[in-house]
């Protein structure tokens, strides 16, 4: 005999187990709001591990420490203490002190990321954790929206979409994705680097796409390596030795005597912003709402950063007693949100386009990067910027002190 599929009721489920959907999880729940998290993919230590680094700038980061997690992160984050970006005539440079914290962020690896969230979501009695429960089917009626997955159906007052660029939330809400795709691909790895790198992040622009050198412990770095695809495909393919000499010829003093010390990921570069990030009885968050260029790290950072602004507006609508999952409810997410997110994409955009034109415009351009980074207050923009705190900042953002 089959057994009809198990239904659980919540106030919002969540379609998507990474970084962002369960960073939602955890700050709607210290809300008292009530949420299922489906997930296709194995609890941590069970499935394949995340070999992905991020960097986590320093506005989101508070979001951890007020989630009380940063404890169980901070042994596995390498502190950021300095950013250097070059270009052909020169480059900009900005140091922790100019933003008035004690680093512009921290790196830390997918791995020790997921097991920290995962076991905080695990213990928390709001949170219905169900992994392997890939979505079968997303369906909205006027009182309530279901997800079905596999045995499994979630009965919610709102769905949210941290599922990915290719969404099935998204996509089942009629949400439109815009964008194009770039004729460039990344290639990420982890080095063991020959000299220290003393908390800094360095970034060059080369003809062809950026390479970005992010410090992990351990003087350990991860590498993201900008290439047209099929060189990337290629790079991939290499074994470690023939790998290590195409980097020291492509970089040269760039990352001397670097060694490979991970497995290598070659993903396609995108950008794609959905026309909204919020819908009846729907709300989209991380890459499910936008996909940006890679170049300054930014990409989890938008995602936190949704996850704490729809953290306020859920908690908010449901204090003024308002239908969470209603649309008129939900508005002001995408108000808040999009305008920031449109920013940052232009912006990756232009420096994308830039520094990959023709020697004379990527010379304009190093030239107009180098007088910036003269100006102290052009500095300190850019410093407050990769810390993720410009804008109207939400309450899991608002500055704290350890």
């Amino acid at each position: 005999m089959t057994l009809p599929p198990a239904t659980h009721r919540c106030d919002v489920a969540i379609a998507g187990g990474g970084p962002v959907g369960l960073t939602l999880a955890l700050g709607l729940a210290r809300r008292g709001i009530d949420v299922v998290l489906a997930d296709a993919a194995a609890p941590p230590g069970e499935g394949p591990t995340d070999s992905r680094a991020y960097f986590i700038a320093y506005g989101c980061w508070r979001i951890f420490r007020a989630l009380g997690l940063e404890e169980q992160l901070l042994p596995h984050a390498e502190p950021v203490l300095q950013v250097e970006a070059e270009g052909r005539l020169g480059g900009i440079s900005f140091i922790a002190e100019e933003c008035a914290e004690p680093s512009l962020g921290y790196m830390i690896e997918g791995s020790a990321l997921a097991a920290a969230l995962h076991a905080a979501a695990s213990l928390d009695a709001n949170i219905r954790l169900l992994s392997r429960a890939r979505i079968d089917a997303v369906t909205f009626s006027p009182l309530e929206a279901r997800l079905v997955a596999g045995e499994h159906v979630i009965a919610a007052r709102l769905v949210v979409g941290c599922d990915g660029a290719r969404s099935q939330v998204r996509e089942a809400a009629k949400l439109r994705f815009e964008g194009h795709d770039y004729d460039a691909a990344a290639l990420s790895t982890t080095l063991a680097l020959a000299k220290p790198h003393n908390g800094v992040a360095r970034q060059i622009f080369l003809p062809r796409g950026p390479m970005a050198v992010l410090p992990l412990t351990g003087n350990r770095a991860n590498l993201i390596w900008t290439e047209r695809a099929k060189i990337a495909g290629a790079l991939a393919g290499l074994d470690d030795g023939e790998f290590e000499r195409e980097l020291a010829k492509t970089a040269g003093d760039f990352v001397p005597g670097a060694r490979v010390a991970g497995p290598r990921h070659v993903f396609p570069l995108r950008l794609r912003v959905a026309e909204r990030f919020d819908g009846h009885r729907v709300a989209l968050a991380g890459d499910a709402a936008h996909v940006i260029h890679p170049l300054a790290g930014q990409g989890l950072n938008l995602g936190l950063k949704d996850v704490a602004a729809l953290v306020d507006v859920i908690a908010e609508a449901g204090r003024v007693g308002l239908d969470i999952g209603a649309a008129s409810a939900l508005a002001a997410y995408t108000t808040w949100r999009r305008a920031d997110v449109a920013a940052t994409a232009a912006a990756m955009e232009g420096f994308a386009r830039a520094f990959t034109a023709p020697l004379p415009v990527r010379l304009a351009a190093g030239a107009a990067m180098a007088a910036a980074g003269n100006v102290p207050g052009a500095r300190k923009l850019f410093a407050r910027e990769a810390g993720g705190e410009l804008g109207d900042v939400p309450t899991l953002m608002a500055a704290t002190r350890p």
